[in-house]
């Protein structure tokens, strides 16, 4: 019985933090007396074993019996031998959700089982183990983690946005996970930046059908570069770029496996991303050159973020590279329109390495290293 949210779309459970003991009692009560987040049902020793392993991961208290009177749990867990009219007893108690579980391999009857059962999804394991642990999750309450996502999208034409996302990632990655998104296919490739052309991993033209959840660890086959940073660039084979779909769908994941997760957004497109896109951005850092003509342009781009995210509100902030002696930074600030995070005077050494392919600028006295080590420091949450 497949759903648009198959054990494919789930997240792994190693990529889960654990919640502590203590908060884990399969059989027991909530801490305030209510019916712990699961009922499980099943005769099969192994299959129970598994099941409440996922739930002391998960912090998730389940209950091995159908309570005689009171609430039942939200979500029921069926073994094969659970009679329907049992499951139909539980649901008309209260129980939102049904599903079958099982371990593979099953034949055909399992299958006619959770259609006799109506079951909301069928859920096999090991394979399933991911999509189980995260609906545990969802079972037993309390916040999750969520990483940060940040925007950066060039003011005007050339405007270093690329550059800019990739010295943040990489700054951000020295302490935690990273994942940097190449989300402007007219760019020319964050890859061919930072020097991972040919290193393998998953690129957008993988995930060109990609919508609603897709699993969190799916996102850790992307391109690794150094430490823990993760790229998903374009893919030069086919000439793919995300969709909005997929990158929605990609955002959604990265928050949940990812610290960060630093967004290469493409000036001209803004509006086909719509402001599902741009709303899941905490900030969003335009970047431009020091002059006039840049700054009138970078402050039709921060209008346009600011009407696209409109209602969450990202935190819109400007960063002027190329500062030279004649510049008045805070002019300039003034007709975009945006706080300045940065002013960086230009760097010499910055443009032939990235030439070559071999990369960002490895000094610690470069402007761009600095800013982005500055600003790692103050906006990467704990994880």
């Amino acid at each position: 019985m497949p759903t648009d949210e198959s054990p494919h779309h789930r997240a792994h459970p190693h990529h889960r933090p654990q919640r502590p003991a203590e908060h884990a009692r399969p059989g027991g009560p909530g801490p305030d007396g209510s019916a712990p987040g699961a009922l499980l049902l099943s005769a099969d020793d192994a299959l129970t074993a598994a099941v409440l392993r996922l739930a002391d991961v998960a912090g998730c208290a389940v209950l091995r019996e159908v309570p005689a009177t009171g609430a039942v749990p939200p979500l029921l867990l069926a073994g094969a031998g659970t009679p329907a009219a049992a499951v139909a007893e539980v649901r008309a108690r209260g129980a939102g959700e049904v599903v079958l579980v099982g371990t593979a391999p099953v034949g055909p009857e399992w299958w006619r089982h959770a259609a006799e059962v109506d079951a909301d999804h069928a859920a096999l394991l090991p394979e399933a183990e991911p999509w189980l642990l995260d609906h545990l999750l969802d079972a037993a309450g309390g916040p999750r983690p969520q990483g940060r996502v940040v925007g950066v999208v060039g003011g005007c034409g050339g405007g270093g946005a690329s550059v800019l996302a990739a010295a943040l990632a990489a700054a951000a990655a020295e302490d935690g996970e990273v994942l940097l998104l190449d989300a402007d296919p007219a760019a020319g490739g964050l890859d061919l930046l930072v020097g991972a052309d040919q290193l393998p991993g998953l690129r957008w033209g993988d995930l060109a059908g990609v919508s609603g959840r897709l699993r969190p660890d799916v996102l850790r086959s992307t391109v690794r570069l150094d430490g823990g940073l993760h790229l998903l660039a374009g893919d030069r084979r086919t000439g793919a770029g995300p969709t909005r779909e997929a990158l929605g769908a990609v955002l959604r994941a990265a928050r949940g496996a990812f610290a960060t997760t630093v967004v290469d957004l493409p000036r001209g497109r803004l509006g086909e991303l719509g402001a599902d896109v741009l709303g899941a951005c905490a900030e969003v850092l335009v970047v431009a050159p020091a002059t006039t003509r840049a700054a009138a342009a970078a402050c039709c781009t921060v209008d346009e973020v600011r009407r696209l995210a409109a209602g969450a509100d990202p935190e819109v902030r400007l960063v002027l590279r190329d500062v030279g002696a004649g510049a008045d930074a805070d002019v300039l600030a003034d007709v975009v329109g945006a706080p300045l995070a940065a002013t960086l005077r230009a760097e010499r050494d910055l443009e032939a390495p990235l030439e070559r392919g071999e990369g960002l600028p490895v000094s610690r006295r470069s402007p761009l290293r600095v800013f982005a080590a500055r600003w790692a420091r103050a906006a990467v949450p704990a994880w």
